[in-house]
């Protein structure tokens, strides 16, 4: 029988050995030196504290949006209440005016076009503060009518157009743009640094293992920036959140990520440091790459987009869901004076007449409406598609989505909210509209039987995608690292 040398294990086990202790000597040696430096506190607590306060005002935000929300629901039911107690009065002879059809609790065509509008919410995510995401574009509340999408789509304001062309700060703003600047001034220059002041040429002379030993000096600056970003991370979710955030998947998700990227910046300054250059180029080139990766890339992405599947604006649709609503007015003139040239005894101005008026509007704005916004989400949909192929070129884009989803303010959660919308005012015209046509008038039963609006939109429903994400960051973090291994094994030659 073969036997094993009786050395090999013995040696392999000693080298794994040294070069681990090699690799913490380095991590000590760095660490200890680090902490005299005043301006890596300075660093280390600015980023601390941002990344608290970006957590602060996105607490406070969720708490507008919930209050919002709660505000929506109570106005609904005082509102439906008083429909209510007003067709029991009606009901009991209390009532002996005649009432307009646009303020008669039975009409159909104005219940269900005004008076009952149904509240459509989107509850914010556990971590919904972590990212505004498409939060500060899409209400998270909508009042659901039975006329066409545009009366209630595109009536409410999220904030003065002026604060948001100025942007909000966010921890996903602190993540992608500030974080990397942080872990690259602390990682730009080890080899150059240590090659410029004739530090380099002792340890590859006196360490038994100078790649370990500089591997070990990567990490200690590496982890410095790294450690002090998810530590504030747990501390302001458990703050502002609660600490039961801290138990769930999504925070892992979150921590994971943030880890990941910081990772991928950490790969790239050794990847750059490797190539043997002087400390200035290492810093040119880094700044460089961060203002091509943060900046460029997605900008560029998304214009090469929006030039291959061009969209109307979310202004331009507007104006022509609106134009269309103007020509359902006009088809609406003409269906009521056909509908007076063959009722002549009709009276001009009665309740009939105005209930039709509602109807033809309905129907008419109704189809026009639809044609206009699924065009619009066509070429949205197909200029979406695109970036979600192109993001791959662009690891801070990547982690803004992942973050984004991460917090329930992707896109993705809203359009999932708007479909869930689009069936509920479908069942919503279908509840109403069948009563309109036939004259009936609603009763105390119609009321409790009402539509409501139920979405049942995962918390977990990012999971495939965020994988998707995690993998694209890893990659390139996965490359860069073993072009960093390269260049740190041949300076540990020299």
């Amino acid at each position: 029988m073969a036997r094993t040398h009786p050395g090999f294990r013995p040696d392999r086990r000693a080298s794994s050995e040294a070069a681990l202790s090699a690799l913490l000597a380095g991590l000590n040696f760095e660490s200890r030196a680090l902490a005299r430096e005043p301006t890596l506190w300075l660093s280390l607590l600015a980023l601390f504290g941002l990344t608290l306060f970006s957590l602060y005002l996105g607490a406070a935000r969720v708490d507008g949006q919930k209050g919002l929300l709660a505000a929506a629901h109570v106005e609904e039911s005082q509102r439906i209440a008083g429909l209510k107690l007003l067709l029991a009065k009606i009901e009991r002879g209390e009532v002996k005016e005649e009432l307009p059809p646009y303020r008669d609790p039975r009409n159909p065509a104005f219940v269900g076009g005004s008076l009952a509008a149904r509240v459509a919410a989107l509850e914010p995510a556990p971590l919904a503060l972590a990212a505004v995401g498409e939060s500060d574009l899409f209400p998270p509340v909508l009042r659901v009518t039975s006329a066409s999408k545009d009366s209630f789509l595109f009536v409410d304001e999220i904030d003065n157009p002026a604060n948001l062309l100025s942007g909000s700060i966010d921890l996903t703003f602190v993540i992608v743009f500030v974080y990397p600047l942080v872990i690259l001034s602390l990682c730009y220059n080890l080899l150059a640094g240590e090659r410029e002041q004739g530090a380099l040429a002792m340890t590859l002379a006196s360490a038994r293992r100078p790649g370990a030993v500089l591997a070990g000096k990567l990490v200690a600056r590496a982890l410095a920036p790294i450690a002090a970003t998810l530590a504030a991370v747990a501390i302001g979710i458990a703050l502002f959140a609660g600490p039961v955030e801290l138990a769930t998947d999504s925070f892992l998700d979150l921590e994971i990520i943030i880890l990941l990227y910081g990772l991928f910046w950490v790969a790239l300054a050794a990847a750059v440091d490797g190539l043997g250059k002087s400390s200035g180029f290492n810093a040119l080139a880094l700044v460089g790459a961060w203002v091509v990766v943060t900046l460029l890339a997605p900008a560029g992405i998304n214009s090469l987009a929006g030039f291959v599947h061009p969209a109307p604006s979310r202004i331009e649709m507007t104006l022509a869901a609106r134009a269309a609503t103007t020509d359902a007015d006009k088809a609406r003139d003409a269906a009521l004076a056909r509908y007076l040239e063959e009722h002549p005894d009709e009276k001009r101005g009665g309740a009939g007449e105005r209930s039709l008026r509602r109807l033809a509007t309905q129907e008419a704005a109704f189809k026009r409406v639809e044609s206009v916004i699924e065009q619009h989400e066509t070429q949205n949909d197909r200029k979406r598609i695109l970036t979600d192929r192109l993001g791959f070129l662009s690891p801070s884009l990547l982690t803004y989505r992942a973050l984004a989803s991460i917090a329930g303010t992707d896109e993705a959660r809203y359009r999932r909210f708007y479909e869930a919308i689009k069936y509920f005012h479908d069942e919503w015209r279908d509840f109403f509209l069948p009563r309109a046509r036939a004259g009936a008038q609603l009763t105390a039963k119609d009321y409790d039987d009402l539509p409501i609006f139920r979405t049942a939109i995962s918390e977990r429903d990012h999971a495939g995608d965020l994988s998707t994400m995690i993998m694209g960051v890893a990659l390139p973090t996965l490359l860069l690292s073993l072009l960093g291994l390269r260049g740190y094994r041949h300076t540990s030659l020299q």
